[in-house]
């Protein structure tokens, strides 16, 4: 940082502040950033304020109505643009997808020109058009994409080549999550874990419950515990309820500290359709837990090394998932040796390692 003269100054740019591994991942930078003396702003458009975070933050919220109104739209664009060009900022780090095209060539033309984007699913149609003209005009003023699996890496490098992809992973703060698994929780049975939204079916937490109840786990009294909401929830709660297993499989809601839940299951499973790099299973394994995931497209095969930290199955297949879930109840001596190398298998996550990263680019 010694090339610079002056204090760097980064935006961090999300939908929300919560409820999301791209938003967890900025405010995990926000909080290295600021300790390498860097000054940090947030800029949030909707939603809670949940992660904790450093810098300063402006909150477009408050200028949406009920209605979400032309109004209030134009109120929130020129107080964004007038931010940026109050702020000079030297890096613009944007973590959000691009639903709307006609909105975002707006912002990237007249809010922020110069920025770096970050692509944090598989589905990367959520952040770039599938027609190439039209992706680079969206992306002419972006300096680099960011990409936080190899997966995604190669699909973005493969699909659009006009700009330059680094892999940065998504970080892991292990002192921050040692701490706050240390928190007691009052369940008093075993359990496996899983957590995500349930806004839409990405988790697949249908599957999860179909497979969880053809397993052994109900029999030997191990319940099932998932982290989460959305609007597809009733819809699982039935399902459990068809199965007669209303009392082992346990809907948490959103918890403000997930990670004690993960600190004490005997395993977290992820059953995703895809993703990016999951922080479920990064996170579990930080807490000493090991997984168990199908190797989608992007991540599981990244973090997982099969029967080392956890068992990493054939992609969709349920009959595969079963017989894993049974394994690690029925084969104690490997699930102690996936559970005794969970954390040192994410070390490489760190938010030391990671933030790095992040600093040598800047530098670059």
């Amino acid at each position: 940082m010694s090339q610079k003269s002056h204090r760097l100054k980064i935006c961090l740019v999300t939908v929300t502040l919560s409820d999301g591994g791209a938003e967890r991942c900025a405010a995990l930078l926000s909080n290295y950033f600021e300790n390498q003396d860097i000054e940090v702003y947030h800029v949030v458009f909707s939603g809670k304020v949940a992660y904790d975070y450093s810098g300063k933050l402006f909150h477009l919220e408050h200028l949406k109505d009920k209605r979400n109104s032309w109004w209030s739209r134009s109120k929130r664009f020129f107080a964004l643009k007038q931010f940026f060009d109050t702020n000079h900022f030297d890096y613009v780090i944007d973590f959000r997808t691009k639903e709307y095209f006609l909105q975002e060539m707006i912002i990237h033309n007249f809010v922020f020109p110069k920025f770096i984007q970050t692509i944090h699913s598989y589905k990367i149609k959520s952040y770039v058009p599938k027609n190439k003209f039209l992706a680079k005009l969206l992306y002419r003023n972006c300096q680099q994409f960011i990409s936080v699996s190899k997966g995604i890496q190669e699909k973005v490098n493969k699909n659009y080549n006009f700009l330059p992809t680094k892999l940065i992973y998504n970080p892991i703060d292990f002192e921050f999550i040692s701490n706050q698994s240390k928190q007691e929780v009052t369940d008093d049975f075993q359990y496996v874990l899983s957590a995500g939204s349930m806004n839409k079916n990405i988790k697949q937490f249908n599957k999860l419950v179909e497979c969880y109840a053809n397993s052994i786990l109900p029999s030997k009294r191990i319940k099932l515990i998932i982290l989460g909401d959305g609007k597809l929830k009733n819809k699982w709660i039935k399902l459990a309820e068809s199965y007669n297993l209303q009392d082992m499989v346990i809907f948490k809601g959103n918890v403000k500290n997930p990670f004690r839940y993960y600190k004490n299951a005997l395993f977290t499973i992820s059953t995703s359709k895809y993703e990016g790099m999951p922080m479920v299973l990064l996170e579990s394994l930080a807490c000493g837990t090991p997984i168990i995931s199908w190797d989608y497209a992007s991540g599981p095969n990244e973090i997982i090394t099969n029967k080392q930290n956890g068992l990493l199955i054939e992609n969709q297949d349920t009959d595969k998932l079963i017989e894993a879930m049974n394994l690690f109840v029925l084969d104690n001596n490997l699930y102690l040796h996936c559970k005794e190398n969970a954390v040192s298998s994410v070390k490489q996550f760190s938010l030391e390692t990671i933030g790095n990263q992040w600093l040598n680019l800047f530098n670059k």
